[in-house]
């Protein structure tokens, strides 16, 4: 009994997240190198993550704003210019990914600073709303002026929300070449959640609970 209930309890927490993967510097038309994100809008919920997949080229993955596309959100997401070679593949194993926890289902908003195309197109909502949707903000990116500032450094969270309307994540990094050493995580406060790649925590917190019955 003791094991079915503890198993009921945290199962969730080793198992229940989905991995959502979007290429940064592919195109979703066409599946090839290009511009934008592949997919280019998602729905994730809490729990679940972003996994950024680098292509060929320097791109990056900026957490901005609805109203203001193409310009990095204060103390937001930034994945850092991941730079990878143009011989590789479009698929090619052992491309560079950043993991981004999702806190909540609240709307993000994310554009490709160091690709430098935020104006054509390289944008991504995810979780868009009926009020604030992936067509409206893709309007507002075709009328923006970008930001002529791109950080290489990536940041160490994504800040709380700004608004009722700005949802929040946690960022780690994972895969060869990552913007950040692997098991990175989001210092605490703002909103911020540390993160624990494959469910690690819930694993050792079976284990301390078991070992108290």
């Amino acid at each position: 009994m003791k094991v079915l209930y503890l198993s009921a309890l945290f199962l969730p927490l080793v198992l229940g997240s989905n991995d959502f993967t979007v290429g940064v510097g592919k195109d979703e038309n066409t599946g090839k190198k290009g511009l934008g994100f592949d997919p280019s809008s998602i729905h994730p919920a809490a729990g679940d993550f972003i996994v950024w997949e680098f292509r060929s080229g320097s791109h990056s993955a900026v957490q901005s704003t609805f109203d203001n596309p193409c310009t990095p959100m204060d103390g937001g997401f930034n994945s850092g210019v991941q730079t990878v070679a143009d011989s590789l593949g479009v698929d090619a194993p052992g491309l560079p990914t950043v993991r981004l926890l999702v806190n909540d289902s609240q709307p993000l908003w994310f554009f490709d600073q160091a690709g430098g195309l935020c104006t054509q197109g390289a944008v991504i909502s995810v979780n868009p709303s009926a009020t604030q949707t992936d067509a409206g903000f893709k309007a507002n990116a075709a009328s923006a002026v970008a930001s002529n500032t791109t950080s290489s450094s990536p940041s160490s969270a994504a800040s709380a929300p700004n608004s009722a309307s700005s949802g929040s994540a946690s960022a780690s990094a994972s895969g060869s070449d990552s913007a950040a050493p692997a098991g990175a995580s989001q210092p605490s406060g703002s909103g911020a959640e540390q993160v624990l790649a494959g469910g690690a925590y819930g694993v050792a917190l079976l284990a301390v609970l078991w070992a108290l019955l």
